[in-house]
């Protein structure tokens, strides 16, 4: 009986290391496609794209902070620069799909509609922004109604709230 506990005890083992090790082979290949994804996809420049457009729209924003351009850059690429970024965009990428899909996605961004779509996609993305902004200025009074009113509600609530106090 003891020799049939232990045999169990190792097969049960055995099964759960291999569980494990199978999930961690799982993660290592998701990982290695979700970075081939990301590099295929040109994230790194897109990253850096998007850093140098945010920092210009903050600059046209306040004009001011055009001579601390350096330190904002600076600081942009330490903290949301790809070196940064890289290892949780592939974890993020890794843990919402498995190696499979990953290489499906890739097969799709190393296919020439794919690349087509890697290379429009920031204008795309740049013109649908800009769609957005027109939107919100063309009915910027409208905006400024519903502040407008809704500031006034608070007021009168707090106003309501003192003199019930």
């Amino acid at each position: 009986k003891m020799v049939i506990s232990m045999k169990l005890l190792k097969i049960s083992l055995l099964a759960v290391c291999l569980s494990f090790s199978s999930y961690s082979f799982a993660d290592a290949a998701s990982e290695k496609e979700a970075t081939k994804l990301l590099d295929t996809m040109g994230m790194q420049q897109s990253v850096e794209q998007s850093m140098a457009q945010m920092l210009d729209i903050q600059i046209r924003q306040n004009p001011r902070m055009a001579q601390f351009r350096p330190v904002f850059k600076e600081f942009l690429n330490k903290h949301m620069g790809w070196a940064s970024l890289k290892p949780e965009m592939v974890k993020i990428y890794s843990e919402a799909f498995t190696a499979d899909e990953l290489r499906d996605i890739n097969a799709f961004y190393d296919s020439s509609t794919g690349q087509k779509t890697v290379k429009l996609m920031p204008k795309l993305m740049a013109q649908g922004a800009q769609i957005g902004l027109a939107k919100v200025e063309q009915n910027k009074a409208e905006l400024e109604s519903m502040i407008k009113a809704y500031a006034e509600k608070l007021k009168a609530e707090q106003e309501s709230k003192t003199t019930a106090e």
